[in-house]
């Protein structure tokens, strides 16, 4: 199998507005399509624009993973409260800054099942840019996307992805 793309998609302050829900308390409850509330009362909204990517990513022949420094079974436990679980074919969640070292553990995943894919074609979205320079030195130069920087909607962001992709030349596999 050789997906369209690779999709890496932070949690914090990309999928959804809170910044840590590893400080959040289950259990977590939905109060609407796009809210869910901790056992304190602490709000946390789904942002609907990265939904959407996600939808459009799987119809295209991409394989998604969630990829978020948090403690695993909050992040996990959020995703379930939203419905939008189900939306990733993998989740690389643990609870430390080397986002590097999470790609890498995917990246290994992916080739002991026959899947390679060129660094042109994995394409990381996040809030902020503190990841990129460890990735870069460890990983190579993957496609990245700043989200509400470089794209504030859905069809912004499908159409820097698909721009992207256009231009990628498959001969750098990982």
């Amino acid at each position: 199998m050789n997906p369209r793309f690779l999709l890496l998609m932070d949690l914090d302050g990309t999928m959804w507005d809170h910044k840590n829900v590893s400080d959040l308390e289950p259990p977590f409850k939905r109060v609407s399509e796009t809210r869910v509330i901790d056992s304190r009362g602490v709000v946390v909204n789904l942002f609907t624009e990265t939904v959407k990517i996600l939808i459009w990513a799987r119809s295209s022949g991409a394989i998604i993973s969630s990829l978020s420094w948090n403690i695993p079974e909050k992040a996990l436990a959020v995703l379930e409260a939203f419905g939008i679980r189900d939306l990733f074919h993998y989740n690389m969640i643990e609870n430390h800054p080397n986002k590097d070292v999470m790609i890498s553990k995917l990246l290994e995943t992916l080739r002991s099942n026959g899947v390679s894919i060129p660094l042109c074609r994995i394409v990381y979205i996040d809030d902020r840019t503190i990841h990129l320079d460890n990735i870069y030195r460890s990983i190579g130069r993957i496609v990245f996307l700043q989200a509400w920087r470089d794209f504030t909607n859905h069809r912004e962001a499908i159409e820097r992805i698909e721009g992207m992709l256009g231009k990628c030349r498959e001969d750098k596999k990982l």
